[in-house]
């Protein structure tokens, strides 16, 4: 019996069933108590469609209601018996292909919807700084030699990665955070304006908290800290620690209206700030330079004039080496190179 069923299904799908054969078939299909024929059906199927979807599927249902509504057309006179078996035969031809569609379009309905991601990256050149706006209203600037890299649709989650400087304005969503995912943190935030500094090129990177609430962790998961406004946090990448100073957040995104800020910063950090600032190589040849800070506010100056005033208000001295270029004819980026000016020492002292 479950040879001429199989039989009776390939020969259906083939579209070479007589009548004979599709009233045989329809009357097997609609007999509540043929399991064989439950059982073939269900293995036809699987065999033609996807079995990872396909045996997650329960048919019984689906057979039930075809039984039921055959059930619902039969009665217990005498005389109508003849009629609604014929009926029930042509129900039976009619329904049989019905519950394949039917079956087609589950089939078809629950397989997962695999949305592709497409991911955008702005890449901000050397000496400029870059404004943008995310998916979700989120804003921002990127500073010079920064790279973003953000989903053109945020689905499911926000994250953004960050290679160098930015500042964020991120819009509140308390269902969805935001993530920032730098070389080696996580920054979490809800809705809030903060600035991140994570270049490939130094041993730390730091987080200086605006407004609002940030979360900040290893990429390991590891929490590091929850940080406040005001509060600056840095990581040092080598020995794996961090620090957090109280400090003026809004001096720290003076950068994104164009202003070069330094407060009482140390002669490492002027010299690392301004390469990035102004696309140049700023060393310091002596380490006894490391000892002064600089406190000023620069707005559209050029380097030249900037070094000017360094030499003035620290006992300093600058060259700049003479730029070679490569087989390209490409120059190499300024080189200035900072000294102790023995001189101004105890000017200074």
């Amino acid at each position: 019996m479950k040879e001429q069923l199989q039989h009776l299904i390939k020969r259906y799908s083939e579209g070479k069933l007589n009548l004979k054969e599709q009233i045989d078939l329809s009357e097997q299909l609609a007999d509540a108590e043929n399991h064989i024929a439950e059982e073939v059906l269900n293995n036809d199927w699987e065999s033609q469609l996807d079995s990872t979807y396909i045996s997650n599927k329960d048919f019984n249902p689906i057979l039930d209601r075809v039984h039921h509504q055959i059930r619902l057309n039969e009665s217990d006179k005498p005389l109508r018996i003849n009629w609604l078996q014929g009926f029930q035969r042509v129900a039976a031809i009619l329904i049989f292909p019905l519950l394949l569609s039917f079956l087609a379009y589950f089939y078809f309905q629950s397989k997962p919807s695999v949305i592709p991601i497409s991911y955008a990256e702005i890449q901000c050149p050397m000496g400029v700084r870059t404004k943008f706006q995310l998916p979700d209203g989120s804003t921002g600037y990127l500073n010079s030699g920064s790279r973003l890299k953000y989903p053109v649709q945020f689905i499911g989650e926000r994250k953004v990665e960050l290679i160098g400087e930015a500042f964020f304005d991120v819009v509140h969503n308390a269902e969805i955070p935001f993530h920032v995912n730098t070389r080696n943190l996580d920054i979490k935030v809800l809705g809030t304006t903060f600035n991140v500094i994570a270049n490939e090129d130094e041993q730390t990177e730091e987080i200086v908290l605006q407004t609002g609430k940030v979360d900040v962790s290893l990429k390991s998961g590891d929490q590091l800290a929850v940080m406040k406004p005001n509060e600056q946090l840095t990581l040092n990448i080598e020995k794996q620690t961090i620090s957090k100073n109280e400090v003026e957040a809004s001096q720290y995104s003076t950068w994104t209206e164009g202003k070069l800020v330094f407060r009482n910063e140390d002669m490492e950090q002027v010299a690392r700030r301004l390469s990035r600032w102004y696309n140049a190589e700023v060393i310091i040849d002596d380490r006894m330079l490391e000892v002064y800070t600089f406190h000023a506010t620069f707005v559209d100056e050029p380097l030249d004039e900037v070094l000017k005033l360094l030499s003035i208000t620290t006992p300093l001295s600058f060259e700049e080496e003479k730029r070679e270029s490569n087989q390209q004819g490409v120059f190499q980026k300024r080189k200035i190179v900072l000294k102790i000016n023995q001189s101004k020492i105890n000017h200074f002292k």
